[in-house]
């Protein structure tokens, strides 16, 4: 993995390659909006997807326990999340 832009930009390298890469960008805020990006979520409900998959074509208790901990990562993702709109309803503001 190397950083383009940290927190933003990442260059995920293809397995067993140090030339060819997939770009990962997120979301990102500025003045007025967000440029285009993809979110934690979206990255976290993929992995989630992903180890099921795994799971199906072979069982794996560490498999499993991956699965457990991404669900409840998940979770406490959308519980920050509820908090910021709260907050943002609250004082009629986006916050980031």
């Amino acid at each position: 993995m190397q950083i383009i832009k940290a927190g933003i930009e990442y260059r995920l390298y293809n397995f067993g390659s140090t030339t060819d890469f997939q770009e990962v960008i997120f979301t990102e805020k500025h003045l007025g909006g967000y440029n285009p990006g993809t979110t934690n979520e979206e990255v976290v409900n993929m992995l989630v997807d992903r180890f099921y998959e795994l799971q199906k074509r072979r069982f794996s208790v560490e498999n499993q326990c991956i699965i457990i901990l991404l669900r409840n990562v998940r979770e406490l993702m959308k519980r920050r999340l509820e908090k910021k709109l709260e907050k943002t309803e609250k004082h009629g503001k986006v916050i980031g």
